[in-house]
């Protein structure tokens, strides 16, 4: 994952993007958590309100937060005039935009917060953190998620040699199966054993991978594209998009921003909201 400078036009095509940042590290103060308050809207900060715990309130403020720089960047439509609605499902889309070409998706699972974006295609993106599972040993767990995943996925699950490599794999599918079903907007209710991953390449941190192949229904579907890697040794992300394989291009690295590279052009919606920012700060953190 690259450290670059972001806003620079010579180092990123701010058209498509990959966007990574590591919540767990970034200890908020009271002043950062005022200003953002007035750059995101009063639906946004009232779903961030209700989080009980710190850690999903961060994540949570930072997606909205890199949704807005991407639409800001990408289309170069004012800060301030950036309005996001949400749809049937519950995902968020820019409002009032006429017919401005944007897609972009979130995602937030353990340490950190990712954002994919195009103004070209539907894209999807998933992170999720590798680690044993809770309460329950490997086998218990996976019996329990057997329906999830079809023979083929379950013997490439099962070929590694250790559980720790068997749950890495599992997480690496179950990312895969995210991007898709947040790509195509049917969510996680179809029968997700129907969606199969064919993976080739090992993942590797700092290495982009795309030959996995998909299958609907024991059907190859030639023409989705799933870029992966490893944001470090425990945290995969998967990215999907539909586009010719006969269509060269390369696979686009990620950046990892801070917060100041996040709301370096952010400009106020609202007022500060001083209550906002306390309740924010004062939120605990989950016990691990």
């Amino acid at each position: 994952m690259n450290s670059r400078q972001i806003g620079d036009s010579n180092i990123m095509d701010n058209s498509n993007v990959r966007w990574a940042f590591n919540a767990n590290s970034w200890q908020p103060t009271l002043d950062q958590i005022l200003a953002a308050s007035s750059y995101i809207q009063q639906e946004e900060k009232e779903r961030i309100t209700r989080f009980v715990f710190q850690d999903d309130a961060k994540s949570s403020l930072i997606g909205r937060l890199m949704m807005r720089k991407f639409v800001h960047d990408s289309t170069l439509l004012p800060y301030e005039n950036i309005r996001f609605q949400r749809d049937d499902r519950g995902k968020p889309y820019l409002a009032n935009a006429g017919d401005v070409p944007i897609n972009f998706n979130v995602s937030h699972q353990g340490d950190y917060v990712v954002l994919a974006g195009n103004t070209m295609k539907n894209i999807g993106i998933d992170v999720m953190k590798i680690e044993p599972p809770l309460h329950k040993n490997v086998p218990e767990f996976f019996r329990i998620m057997k329906r999830q995943f079809s023979e083929r996925e379950w013997s490439k699950i099962l070929s590694y040699p250790t559980e720790l490599k068997q749950i890495a794999c599992f997480y690496r599918m179950w990312c895969l199966k995210e991007s898709y079903v947040k790509n195509i907007g049917i969510g996680i209710t179809v029968p997700l054993d129907k969606i199969s991953f064919s993976v080739k390449s090992e993942l590797k941190v700092g290495d982009i991978v795309s030959d996995t192949m998909l299958y609907v229904n024991n059907t190859l579907k030639e023409d989705w594209l799933f870029e992966e890697t490893l944001l470090d040794d425990r945290h995969a992300v998967a990215v999907s998009f539909q586009q010719d394989r006969n269509v060269k291009t390369s696979p686009v690295p990620y950046d990892s921003l801070s917060f100041d590279d996040i709301v370096r052009d952010a400009k106020p919606l609202v007022e500060p909201d001083a209550t906002f920012a306390s309740n924010f700060i004062s939120k605990e953190f989950k016990k691990i």
